[in-house]
């Protein structure tokens, strides 16, 4: 059976993707503004993020429009693995290494989404997606300056949990489009909210009282702006948007990341990181870029749309 996606509905959900990346590119000046371990941060972000998706959709749709995809829950428990562990090593990688450096390295994560969706989502592997997989890579390079990846004093030790990171985050997209589509969306992100701060709990029970108010309210804003609405969008962008593009896409994030810090953190903003934005530039307008207004994919059953 065919489902015919118009050209208007793929376009929102590169700008959903779009806009999912641009908002978790200031991530890292939320976790330079507060004084607190990495699962304490990350608890809350995904506690407040889980607390403002429920009364978005309370108010929206009601509760119990969530009971349907609850049904299919052990679609997401991978899925919430992986994004608890590389928000984890992006958090901790921030401790040690520039901002550009941790938001390089965990982009190395689409070379993993696109030699991986062939083999898991039985995607064709496209011309173009490598083509503007190597273009997006050299832009980033090229932000972190011209002397290279390891040799700008960065902690090697950071360097590489954000590397793993990457490797992490890289495989989350190919498992959230495999769940069934009707769970991506709120009801995706409501579940894989839910279950990273229950796992995150036992860690931070001892730290619970080790607050300040300035700092709860930057945690709030981290959690709704984070976690229910950027999250939310890159979900629902995966409902029309292949794996392989949305990975490539989200390479904004290391762009606005580099740009955010040198405004705010005063990070140094070189040659290198104007020439690496226009790569990345590049590299989303090559997967953007379409010949045909409309497209053609398969569908399995009815049950899907």
């Amino acid at each position: 059976m065919t489902e015919v996606i118009d050209e208007r509905k793929l376009k929102l959900g590169y700008l959903q993707i779009l806009a999912a990346a641009i908002i978790w590119g200031t991530y890292g000046l939320f976790v330079r503004a507060l004084d607190y371990s990495p699962e304490y941060i990350l608890f809350h972000r995904f506690l407040f993020g889980f607390i403002g998706l429920l009364i978005f959709t309370s108010i929206r749709d009601g509760l119990a429009s969530l009971r349907p995809a609850l049904v299919h829950w052990k679609w997401m428990i991978i899925p919430a693995l992986l994004t608890g562990l590389s928000w984890m090593a992006y958090t901790y990688s921030l401790i040690f290494t520039t901002v550009a450096n941790a938001a390089f390295l965990i982009y190395t994560a689409p070379v993993f989404t696109v030699l991986f969706a062939p083999l898991m989502l039985k995607e064709k592997l496209e011309l173009k997606s490598i083509a503007a997989l190597f273009v997006s890579l050299l832009g980033t390079g090229a932000i972190m300056g011209y002397s290279g990846l390891f040799s700008s004093g960065a902690s090697l030790l950071g360097d590489i949990i954000a590397l793993l990171g990457g490797m992490t985050y890289g495989f989350l997209a190919l498992f959230l489009k495999r769940a069934p589509r009707e769970i991506l969306g709120l009801p995706s992100n409501v579940m894989l909210s839910g279950y990273v701060t229950l796992a995150l709990f036992p860690f931070i029970v001892t730290s619970l009282g080790r607050f300040s108010w300035e700092g709860i309210m930057i945690l709030l804003a981290l959690g709704l702006f984070q976690q229910s609405f950027g999250a939310t969008l890159f979900h629902l962008g995966l409902q029309r948007v292949k794996a392989q593009h949305a990975g490539i896409l989200t390479y904004i994030e290391p762009l606005a990341a580099t740009l955010m810090a040198a405004l705010f953190l005063y990070e140094g903003l070189t040659w290198g990181s104007i020439l690496g934005g226009g790569l990345i530039m590049a590299g989303g307008m090559i997967v953007v870029l379409r010949r045909s207004a409309k497209k053609v994919v398969e569908k399995p059953s009815p049950r899907h749309f």
